[in-house]
């Protein structure tokens, strides 16, 4: 099999193969049914270059178990999967039966979980081997930490450490923000345990392989969630939103509520709930690709910190195309319609939201008289600490 890699990579085929993948891709993005409206077909293109990035990165910098380092994927520019707006995403590649340490420095973000995952849930590849939260770790004084990855744990090791399941192949971080103005990421890296020198020269074999990983990756990525956002307008049900649950490939303290809006140009939806009781919850817009919205430039999502919460112990949030001049207004950016995403994290309990149409104009009369109303110059000193914020959180490579 490693003489028919290397002869389709020489001949050509296996970059062929890898371009057909994308090409394929692109007839999806082209032909994948939306609203008639041309902004979600660019944006569609625009997912699919997210996408080719982060199948490159599968083929690049996270294809070495020997030599692994943390990637960002997804991020605010390569999107996929419905992405918490709230968190940093890292991977890196690891084997079974290796020895990995991982040296980090605490900073403050809110907590960070790590994962020792199977691979990726949109590639049939979704569990959770074991998971490591930052509240849960051994930190030096001045916030550093080290933790061992291994079969097991060795005799008399009393500090940090995560058991590496057979099946483990990727150990996945992600980190979350609660005060976008104050927080500051947690800093990683990662190295195997004796390993030593540069890598092997790349084989022809070897590279076919990553080719094929490459466009696999972006082409099954696009399908799989294609079909999440298929099956959720299907289902849709005007005025209501689903309940939270866990889903497959989501860690075990996490539980999502996933649902459909479609909105006129003079409406609001009107989410209300109690405020959960749990160390993390948010709320936020997708597009009709399964992608966050925007949310370093605009404010298309909101987590506790964020929201205000009303002297009832309940808080209102608007969704709408214009700024209606309230804190808890979730932009649509101009969109017909799209996903709305909750999660609770670490929560005690899952009240559950209800939503409702309003005409925009007669938002204010349905809010509680003492709900607080935002200028537009605090919207836009707002706005600029949302985009301080993710240039901080990532960092140009």
């Amino acid at each position: 099999m490693r003489d028919e890699d290397a002869a389709r990579l020489l001949d050509g085929r296996a970059w062929e193969a890898f371009c057909a993948r994308l090409a394929e891709a692109g007839r999806w993005a082209r032909d994948f049914p939306q609203p008639d409206h041309p902004e979600l077909r660019a944006e569609g293109f625009r997912y699919l270059l997210g996408l080719v990035v982060s199948g490159i990165a599968q083929a690049g910098a996270l294809s070495d178990p020997d030599r692994p380092r943390f990637v960002r994927n997804p991020d605010s520019q390569a999107k996929w999967g419905a992405e918490n707006a709230d968190n940093q995403y890292l991977w890196a590649c690891i084997r079974p039966g290796a020895v990995y340490r991982i040296h980090g420095q605490r900073e403050s973000a809110l907590d960070f979980l790590i994962e020792l995952k199977e691979g990726y849930m949109q590639l049939g590849q979704a569990k959770n081997y074991a998971t490591l939260a930052a509240h849960d770790l051994v930190l030096a004084p001045d916030g550093r930490f080290e933790i061992l990855l291994a079969a097991e744990r060795p005799a008399g090791h009393a500090g940090n450490f995560l058991s590496l399941h057979p099946d483990a192949r990727y150990v996945g971080i992600r980190q979350y923000f609660y005060d976008w103005e104050r927080e500051s990421p947690a800093r990683f890296t990662i190295e195997r345990v004796g390993a030593a020198g540069p890598p092997p020269p790349l084989t022809p074999a070897r590279m076919a392989e990553l080719l094929d990983a490459a466009g696999a990756w972006t082409l099954g990525t696009a399908r799989f969630w294609g079909e999440w956002v298929r099956e959720l307008r299907e289902g849709w049900q005007p005025d209501r939103l689903a309940p939270a649950r866990h889903f497959t490939g989501g860690a075990d303290d996490i539980v999502y509520g996933n649902d459909w809006w479609k909105l006129a140009e003079g409406e609001a939806l009107l989410i209300e709930c109690e405020a959960p009781d749990a160390r993390y919850w948010a709320f936020q817009l997708c597009d009709a690709w399964f992608r966050t919205f925007d949310y370093a430039t605009r404010q298309t999502s909101l987590n506790g910190a964020q929201m205000h919460v009303d002297a009832d112990g309940r808080f209102r949030c608007a969704i709408a195309h214009r700024d209606p001049g309230i804190p808890n207004w979730l932009d649509a950016c101009g969109h017909p319609e799209g996903m709305i995403q909750y999660r609770f994290v670490w929560a005690r309990s899952r009240p559950q939201p209800t939503l409702r149409r309003v005409p925009l104009e007669h938002l204010r009369s349905v809010l509680p008289a003492a709900h607080p109303r935002v200028s537009p110059e605090e919207r836009r000193r707002s706005l600029a600490a949302r985009e301080a914020h993710l240039q901080r959180r990532e960092p140009a490579s």
